[in-house]
């Protein structure tokens, strides 16, 4: 099998080996959201390291943020982001710039686009296994395949568990477990103070993916699930891992009821 090569997020205490086929991706405090562990650029002393920046900014943010872009490290190698905005700030640099918006991006045309001014492009999890394959087809440079975690169904900047505790009078709580009164499926709701972020319960592996041509890396976000590296890579490649769901790659997603 070729070597796959693999952007983990690090959003859990996993062990930072260094490997060549692997980089690791912080979420940058204060500009990220779904997570219960964010990273200051002290804290990131790794090589080769990437920024993740998945909140969508303010004015304030942004102004907050050019400070920070201006005194990166060296070890600073690249940044996976959803604001557009942000790629005003690091156009002129030489970073790996990488777009991730979690539910855009469906289709070759828009990819392509968009690859006129970023490295890479994540491919949106919310599509068909074939949807996916038919883009890796039909695009002018690699891009990113989500190959395990979590999937994001919704963000809000709006703190949804401290308010919905505030409302029923109870003690709010970052992480809560939900379930959908009419088809029961379970969610985790995790919050931060920048909003809140809907997860799909079970873990997503995108195993049926690992063969495909014209990918750049496979994105692995390790929260909540209690693997470190190695077995974060080998639950992908040999696709186990417990509560597991090929979200959308076998089943289209309902964006319109009859």
């Amino acid at each position: 099998m070729k070597q796959l090569n693999y952007l983990i997020i690090v959003s859990e205490s996993i062990s930072l080996k260094e490997y060549d086929n692997v980089n690791y991706v912080f979420p940058l405090s204060s500009f990220c959201v779904g997570f219960t562990k964010t990273y200051e650029l002290k804290d990131i002393t790794i090589n080769n390291a990437y920024l993740y920046l998945n909140r969508l900014l303010d004015t304030l943010d942004t102004k907050n943020l050019k400070k920070i872009i201006n005194n990166l490290p060296n070890n600073i190698k690249g940044i996976i982001f959803e604001d557009l905005g942000v790629y005003e700030l690091i156009k002129d640099l030489k970073l790996t710039k990488i777009l991730y918006m979690v539910h855009a991006n469906c289709n070759y045309y828009t990819i392509n686009a968009y690859l006129k001014k970023v490295d890479s492009v994540v491919i949106s999890p919310d599509i068909t296994l074939n949807e996916t394959k038919e883009i890796l087809k039909n695009t002018h440079k690699k891009l990113v395949l989500y190959g395990l975690g979590h999937l994001s169904y919704m963000y809000s900047r709006r703190t949804l568990n401290t308010n919905y505790a505030l409302h029923f009078n109870y003690k709010p709580k970052k992480i809560l477990n939900l379930k959908e009164s009419i088809s029961k499926m379970p969610f985790l709701s995790v919050e931060n103070n920048y909003g809140t972020v809907l997860y799909d319960d079970k873990i997503y592996n995108g195993n049926l993916l690992k063969d495909e041509d014209n990918v750049l890396a496979f994105l692995i976000n390790s929260f909540n699930t209690n693997l470190d590296t190695d077995e974060l890579i080998k639950a992908f490649i040999y696709n186990k891992i417990d509560n597991q769901t090929s979200g959308f790659l076998n089943q289209k997603t309902i964006y319109q009821l009859k």
